[in-house]
């Protein structure tokens, strides 16, 4: 995809580029504060609205999209006026992936794309030695508060080694030691950074003459996610069904391998690895939980609370400050804070988005956000999600229209 050559374009690209990888809990990013940040970018957009070639601002769908996302943030606010200055401004920093001209939505997100296959790819390799014994130098970093019943305490405690970060927050909670090391580059979890491969995965169209499409594979291996690799699995199907003459001997393909990876992992080693005990085993029926294994984003007593609430009014606008809730992501510790009315919210303001491209391509990526919502709810609104999901659904109506032309 060509790169736009514009200076203003340059220079705002680089501040939306460095406000998504803030997002994303990039750990170099760390020293600023959410609620600076918000600031911070909101304000640097306000001054970019002067930059008329950037923005389209005559489409009443995407005015439409921008009041419901104000609504949103402000419905989701909570505590005093400073809670809701501080949702405006988060809400403000998001605006520009709406009113962005198409052609400079997906130009951003082939510069956001470049930045991530360099670091993945560098991140990768000193991985990769870390694993056979030859370590990079090393500090102990830390990042949030989590109040776990005892007050405030850390939340993640890492091992930092410039391209890549270990996680050590095992030494601190259970004092067991992990028998396998989860990948996560530079970023906060694992998890998160495998769902983002599965999306851009899906943009690229599973498409592996692009080498940077065989590294998100790698890197949704390397960090054992159960959500990436069901997520993975979902996204090719869903591609391939589209186009079903050739995807059928893909989806054949992928069936074989699954069978035989599965059964190669059960056995290599009597079960001991760590494809097996990060995946495979978190696959398995749970009796105590009624669930399988791995399904594991909420407490029981979450999911107790959860089985009052639904029976309750609160069901339709949740209970936000009324109560303070067990630990626990996903879209029961969302429906319990906004209700159905702050879920309706939010699915509208997706799905408007998707009807930018509105085609099946979109609305698969509408869905692939949903089953993100569902494993936590978390990233849903953070800038680096929110810009792949928006440029695959613009590049999907690009590349629609360039097939349809050539008909």
């Amino acid at each position: 995809m060509m790169i736009c050559k514009d200076r203003k374009w340059n220079v705002y690209s680089t501040i939306l580029l460095i406000q998504a990888f803030h997002s994303l809990k990039v750990w170099f990013f760390w020293w600023l504060p959410d609620t600076a940040a918000s600031v911070l970018f909101a304000v640097i957009s306000i001054l970019y609205l002067q930059v008329h070639q950037f923005w389209n601002f005559k489409d009443i769908r995407r005015k439409r999209i921008a009041i419901i996302l104000l609504l949103l943030f402000l419905y989701s606010a909570e505590g005093n006026i400073n809670a809701y200055i501080y949702s405006l401004f988060s809400a403000i920093s998001l605006l520009p992936l709406v009113f962005l001209k198409l052609r400079y939505l997906i130009d951003l997100l082939e510069r956001f794309q470049i930045v991530i296959t360099a670091i993945l790819a560098v991140s990768l390799l000193f991985w990769i030695g870390h694993l056979v014994g030859y370590d990079l130098p090393s500090f102990s970093i830390t990042y949030g508060q989590i109040d776990r019943g005892m007050g405030l305490e850390t939340q993640y405690y890492f091992s930092n080694h410039i391209f890549y970060l270990v996680n050590q927050s095992w030494m601190f909670t259970t004092g067991l030691v992990p028998e396998f090391m989860r990948f996560c580059s530079v970023f906060l979890e694992p998890g998160y950074l495998a769902i983002l491969m599965v999306f851009l995965l899906f943009v690229n169209r599973f498409d592996f003459k692009d080498r940077r499409n065989i590294l998100y594979i790698i890197v949704i291996v390397s960090t054992v996610s159960l959500a990436g690799f069901l997520m993975s699995v979902f996204a090719y199907i869903a591609h391939s069904v589209q186009h079903s003459r050739q995807g059928i001997y893909g989806l054949a393909f992928v069936g074989i391998l699954l069978f035989f990876s599965l059964d190669f992992f059960k056995e290599y080693n009597h079960g001991d690895n760590f494809i097996n005990q990060g995946i495979i085993n978190r696959l398995e029926y749970d009796d105590t939980t009624g669930t399988i294994a791995g399904n594991n984003r909420t407490s029981v007593l979450l999911d107790d609370h959860f089985d009052k609430f639904v029976k309750t009014k609160d069901i339709w606008f949740g209970l936000g400050r009324k109560t303070e809730l067990e630990f626990g992501v996903g879209y029961k510790k969302y429906l319990m804070k906004y209700g159905i009315f702050g879920l309706t919210m939010w699915l509208t303001f997706m799905l408007m988005m998707a009807r930018i491209g509105w085609n099946y391509r979109a609305l698969m990526l509408f869905v692939l956000y949903v089953l993100m919502f569902i494993r936590g709810d978390g990233s849903m609104f953070w800038l680096g999600f929110i810009l792949v999901y928006i440029g695959g659904v613009v590049q999907s109506k690009y590349i629609l229209n360039e097939t349809l032309g050539k008909k």
